[in-house]
């Protein structure tokens, strides 16, 4: 008979917490190459692939720090992910010396994962890199020059400061949006640099929170905390109506005029960091580069495409952004257009493709909807921190190329490019032991012949994939949690211009066969759950009989839950264990907000269990309360932090399905989370989430 696998009966809660905790900060190199949304840490999914893999006796973490380039439980088995996205999968299965392949219906992420998989030599990528620098590089910086106010001598250009004006409906007079008046400050909330809103003159000095201050230039009285916007309402600085933005973008065809009114600048002369006021000269510059761009535009390689109607795309579309180029300014754009038409003639495809995949990421950080972190970092906020197309009042405009500072630069985001195609050549592991990190180097590879990515609908998996699998491992999408076409259509409309491949053809990445509930795009519940089912079933049938079918899942609907067990049981699986993991920060806002830290990995087999027990509701009550009491206690001994409502209820959700599929109990779901509900034991968690979690521990 042969033997259980780790993952069938325990998961190192405690290890991977440990692990996973700090390393979504900090994620491998091979992870930070590019945007993808709801990237699942890459150490649990090594984790997972090993436990699947491996029999239970095995010391797993031992296993974890070890390379496995000659492992017969690993090497040549195959693995399957039906919706791989950014391929965590196919990186970590290939890194084992598995056989993987990858299914993703997106094109940007199927994109992404195919050069990150893609091995490069990296002095031919810093060949390609100088020859661009010579080519358009330097052409970008000189855009972005600046006089320092300290030498006279020419400066970089760090970022422009720009705001968003409108007119009064009332009055009529121009109203610049500022929200406060202050351009940043240090950490001790005691030096502040602040705009004056009469003359625009920017100033330092030490300012106590609610203080008036003086501008030493046109002697101008303002509170530099408060502006003229506050919560989508706009109070006219010259005749005190107040009125709702969004009232007056309804009147206007097009999304709000911007000026600049501040550089933070680099001065290699004097080898200073300074804030000054956007003055004639830096306009002069600006303008030339307008007047370049409206001369060339016709022929530049920007996106004419409209902005569809979808749940996040309207968010931009209230305020009046029809096409994606609105987005920009015009220096962003022939910026923009210049390094993309230099890349496009690399002759190389591997190395074109590697360049086109750091212009991509660059796109995030160089548009007008980042804006400035005031305080920590003094340093722009890129687009999709919060998975969404928020507008901002404040546009910040970054150096494109770069400067000695910035954050998403080209220079940066080609050199995390060329480390994450090095760690393709020497992938490590970090270990934490207290607040050391201590790298640990494997002799692990990832060879091109290792795996096989298809950018297709996974319902069509039984036409596209003829072998059969050892181990299923996959991260489906979450019902709403994120609409993955819209955001991602962002990144599509500039590389169709310069991708051949078949899925760069349409016009959106949009298709009708994505699985998400979405409104707008009539897809509800049902839809849902039938295309998972139609992913899960042909996958399950492409499984061997003693394989293991694992997916991730991350919500807090009890309803979901239920329907994801429906989803499973109708595939034509059962499922052996649920475990939980540390996976994501939580995060605020309507829009891709986290409400629980943890996500679980479902264990399921193929067919239904035979031959189990039949118990009471009171003896399956105190076994969810064990796998719960338990989960608790290794979470603790892992990490202190508060445990929220949310994540309580999902552990109950999640433990309450395990025992309800290895023993036959005379109710169902919703009873018994009904029961535990009512049971003082789980009704004492519930009712005190405030509580610190040794509280929890009885």
């Amino acid at each position: 008979m042969k033997n259980n696998k780790y993952i069938e009966s325990k998961f190192p809660t405690k290890e991977i917490n440990l692990i996973s905790v700090p390393e979504r900060i900090a994620l491998k190199p091979i992870y930070m190459v590019h945007r993808i949304f709801a990237r699942r840490i890459g150490s649990v999914f090594r984790l997972i692939i090993l436990s699947a893999l491996k029999d239970e006796e095995v010391d797993i973490m031992e296993e974890y720090y070890k390379s496995h380039k000659n492992d017969s439980d690993t090497n040549n088995k195959l693995i399957l992910d039906p919706m791989c996205g950014g391929g965590t999968t196919l990186i970590e299965g290939a890194r084992l010396g598995a056989k993987v392949v990858g299914i993703e219906i997106n094109p940007i992420p199927w994109f992404v994962a195919k050069n990150e998989l893609t091995k490069v030599e990296p002095e031919e990528l810093d060949i390609t890199f100088k020859k661009l620098e010579k080519e358009v590089g330097k052409k970008i910086k000189d855009m972005y020059k600046t006089k320092c106010p300290y030498c006279g001598n020419d400066a970089e250009t760090i970022y422009t400061f720009w705001i968003k004006k409108i007119e009064c409906p009332y009055c009529k007079r121009e109203i610049k949006l500022f929200k406060d008046y202050i351009v940043t400050y240090d950490k001790d909330e005691r030096n502040f640099t602040f705009v004056c809103p009469n003359c625009g003159t920017i100033f330092e000095k030490r300012h106590t929170i609610g203080e008036l201050e003086v501008c030493p230039k046109c002697n101008f009285t303002f509170n530099p905390d408060i502006g003229v916007v506050a919560n989508g309402h706009i109070t006219c600085p010259h005749c005190n109506k107040d009125f709702k933005l969004i009232d007056v973008l309804k009147l206007k065809k097009d999304p709000p005029d911007v000026e600049p009114f501040a550089i933070d600048g680099w001065c290699p002369h004097c080898h200073k960091r300074f804030i000054k006021k956007f003055d004639d000269d830096d306009l002069k510059l600006l303008n030339n580069v307008i007047n370049e761009f409206q001369s060339k535009k016709d022929n530049l390689l920007y996106p004419r495409d409209k902005i569809p109607d979808g749940y996040n795309t309207n968010q931009m579309k209230k305020h009046n952004y029809k096409y994606w180029y609105q987005m920009f300014n015009e220096r962003q754009l022939l910026a923009h257009s210049l390094l993309l038409e230099n890349i496009a003639k690399i002759k190389d495809e591997k190395i074109r493709e590697k360049f086109l995949l750091a212009f991509s990421e660059n796109l995030r950080s160089n548009n007008m909807f980042c804006y400035y972190d005031k305080r920590w970092a003094k340093q722009n906020t890129p687009l999709f921190s919060r998975k969404d197309f928020a507008p901002v009042y404040f546009p910040l405009e970054q150096n494109i190329w770069g400067s000695r500072f910035g954050r998403g630069t080209f220079i940066q985001v080609y050199r995390r490019m060329y480390e994450g195609n090095k760690y393709l050549f020497s992938p490590f592991e970090r270990r934490y032991d207290s607040k050391i990190i201590k790298k640990i180097e494997l002799d692990e590879t990832i060879n091109e012949n290792q795996w096989e990515l298809y950018c297709e609908d996974a319902q069509n998996l039984d036409n596209i994939i003829k072998k059969d699998f050892d181990l299923v491992v996959t991260d489906p999408p979450y019902f709403d949690s994120i609409n993955y076409s819209e955001v991602y259509d962002f990144f599509y409309v500039w590389l169709k211009q310069v991708l051949n491949y078949p899925c760069f053809k349409k016009d959106s990445t949009k298709d009708p066969n994505e699985i998400i509930v979405n409104k707008i795009q009539n897809k509800n519940i049902e839809n849902y759950k039938q295309g998972l089912i139609n992913i899960f079933e042909k996958s399950t049938k492409k499984l061997k009989n003693n394989g293991l079918f694992i997916f991730t899942f991350h919500d807090i609907d009890e309803k979901s839950w239920k329907d994801m067990l429906d989803i499973v049981k109708r595939s034509g699986l059962y499922v052996k264990k649920i475990h939980f993991y540390h996976g994501e920060n939580v995060s605020g806002g309507h829009f891709g907000g986290q409400k629980t830290v943890f996500d679980s990995i479902w264990v399921c087999k193929k067919g239904s269990k035979d031959n189990i027990n039949h118990i009471s509701i009171e003896e399956a009550v105190g076994k969810i309360w064990i796998e719960i009491e338990n989960l608790i206690s290794s979470i603790k001994s892992s990490k202190y932090f508060k445990l929220d409502e949310n994540d309580l209820k999902i552990f109950i959700y999640g433990k309450t399905i395990e025992i309800m599929e290895n023993y036959k109990i005379k109710t169902n779901f919703e009873e018994i989370i009904k029961i535990i509900s009512n049971d003082d034991r789980f009704n004492n968690i519930l009712l005190n989430k405030n509580k610190k979690i040794d509280d929890y521990i009885t």
